[in-house]
């Protein structure tokens, strides 16, 4: 009898412990009730907007024949040709096979590049009228000799560099001539590999360089192109118009940088010109700069920089960097401005 009793003590009065087991389970069952709850007004609200959905009739399709083309305003494909370093060879076992380099491989990219370019302005043709082609050419033609290891590793000294690379881009233009009404071309001799004295020259450098021979060399071989406008320009730098765009060209080579493309040294050199022709003439005013030099293709609001026909080498290597061989094109609308631009691998 007293157990009976005891176990109905336990009941009425339990401990704690199990009061506080009995509170939570309570709790749970009604967390559980109210969750069925809502799952059931989901579910109803469900059923209603489905049932909506099915009352909703898709509108037809109605196809509409787009409009022909009007084309008012011609746009103008430019050709970024830069960094070919004629001469220059680049053995792939001595660069963990990241590339390669030498004579008949340059002739290949730039025959490549040509042929990519005539495809680009044909399949733009479908959307714009594109009449113009405008090469702007960078510069560091030649491999040259401004370093040791050059002189013993070129294939061919730098007279030889200097001629087969004029014909070279020669070859290029005469090759793109015939797809175009008109051709423009604007080259600048003056790179840090065609310079002929060790140390870079401020003065006459443009003329005291082996690109100038390369200049004048493509100069002859396309004079009898009548629809080819060439101009070899004697200055480090110069201020060329492209479809009312205006470009400041230069090799880069002033610019200084360590393991990559001195972004801050581009942005200090544009601000240092940009102040510098602020209260000239409107002729020497810019509105980006164009570059070579760094081996590496970009696009940047106020800057652009071309790539290599060469690629990676040697010294690249030792220093962790690798950009495969590539040049550069991009279309300019009067209006609008540039787009389009592409890295032409090679």
């Amino acid at each position: 009898m007293s157990h009976k009793v005891e176990e109905l003590v336990k009941h009425l009065a339990p401990e704690d412990d199990v009061r506080h087991l009995r509170s939570e389970v309570e709790r749970l069952k009604k967390a559980l009730s109210d969750r069925k709850k809502d799952s059931g007004l989901i579910s109803e609200s469900m059923v209603e907007v489905l049932a909506a959905i099915e009352e909703a009739k898709p509108t037809p399709l109605v196809y509409k024949t787009p409009k022909s083309l009007k084309v008012e305003r011609p746009v103008v494909l430019v050709a970024h040709a830069t960094d070919w370093h004629i001469g220059e060879v680049v053995q792939p076992e001595h660069v963990e096979e990241f590339g390669s380099a030498n004579f008949a491989l340059a002739q290949a990219r730039v025959e490549k590049f040509a042929g990519n370019l005539i495809r680009s302005a044909e399949l733009a043709r479908a959307s714009y009228a594109v009449p113009t082609l405008h090469v702007v050419g960078t510069a560091d033609w030649v491999s040259g000799g401004i370093h040791e290891e050059l002189i013993r590793t070129n294939e061919f000294p730098e007279p030889v560099q200097a001629v087969k690379s004029g014909y070279l881009l020669g070859a290029f233009i005469e090759r793109l001539a015939p797809h175009f009404e008109s051709v423009v071309v604007d080259v600048l001799p003056a790179g840090n590999h065609d310079r002929i004295t060790r140390k870079p020259q401020a003065s006459e450098g443009a003329l005291n360089s082996w690109g100038y021979v390369v200049g004048k060399i493509a100069e002859q071989y396309v004079s009898r192109l009548r629809n080819v406008k060439y101009r070899l320009h004697v200055g480090l730098s110069t201020v060329i118009e492209v479809n009312g765009r205006r470009y400041l060209i230069a090799h880069g080579d002033g610019i200084q940088g360590t393991w990559g493309i001195p972004y801050y040294g581009i942005e200090r050199q544009k601000q240092k010109e940009a102040m510098a022709r602020m209260n000239m003439d409107a002729s020497k005013h810019f509105d980006k700069i164009v570059i070579g030099h760094f081996h590496s293709a970009l696009d940047h609001e106020h800057w652009m920089i071309g790539g290599s026909l060469t690629g990676t080498n040697a010294f690249d290597h030792k220093c962790g960097r690798h950009s495969r061989p590539h040049q550069t094109s991009w279309f300019v609308h009067p209006e609008h401005g540039e787009f389009g631009f592409t890295r032409w691998w090679l």
